[in-house]
């Protein structure tokens, strides 16, 4: 079975005193953790295995999933004892995601046939959506042509998920902190090798307190 990459070790520190005491996933919405809707989200399309990419206030993150049996799951962990990046954090956890993983973010939310996505993509794929402000991705005939943070004039932007084979890690230099978006979603488009599904506007986020007020108006309805 596919498993779950999820990168939940950043310090989210646009949120102010929110993420003092907790990671930024853990900030509760409608009365549990976000994180929980956000894994629930896969769980709903049958993909039950997890990689939570820890670092700042893992332990809160742990604890309340623990080996993921309550919930019906199984969650893995690899826990920075540094900052690494995204490319860090996944190189360091190479050895649970198995052949190909979906690789995704903690504060993101999105209600998707996941498992329609992993199956449909047999090489690495992207999921982007058109750009609202700035983009950084350019799609053509199903192919990511380029990918380029520092291009904001691109005319999609990526979707906060994944579907990638794990020997694209290769990709990545073999220590220290980098970005696995900007090495390895940037040097697949070169070679011809990076899918892209176009995907709709239609996600939550939690990355700064309008985001999370947006998110908590969403899953809070009566």
């Amino acid at each position: 079975m596919t498993r779950v990459a999820v990168l939940c070790g950043g310090f989210g520190t646009r949120l102010g005193a929110l993420t003092r005491d907790v990671p930024k996933p853990m900030i509760e919405v409608g009365g549990r953790p976000y994180l929980e809707h956000v894994l629930d989200s896969f769980a709903r399309r049958s993909l039950k295995e997890f990689v939570l990419l820890t670092g700042y206030k893992a332990e809160v993150i742990e604890e309340h999933f623990g080996d993921g049996s309550r919930f019906g799951w199984r969650v893995a962990y690899s826990r920075e004892t540094e900052p690494l990046g995204t490319g860090g954090a996944i190189r360091e956890a190479r050895a649970l995601l198995g052949p190909c993983f979906i690789l995704t973010f903690g504060d993101v939310l999105r209600r998707f046939d996941y498992d329609r996505f992993v199956y449909q993509h047999a090489g690495n794929c992207l999921a982007v959506y058109p750009r609202q402000t700035i983009g950084n991705a350019a799609v053509e005939a199903g192919l990511v042509t380029r990918f380029d943070k520092r291009a904001p004039e691109l005319p999609y932007l990526d979707a906060g998920f994944s579907v990638m084979h794990t020997s694209t890690i290769d990709l990545l230099p073999q220590s220290g902190a980098c970005s696995f978006e900007e090495i390895v979603y940037a040097e697949l488009a070169r070679r011809g090798e990076l899918e892209g599904e176009i995907v709709d506007l239609d996600f939550c986020d939690i990355g700064t307190p309008e985001e999370l007020a947006k998110t908590r108006a969403i899953l809070e309805k009566p």
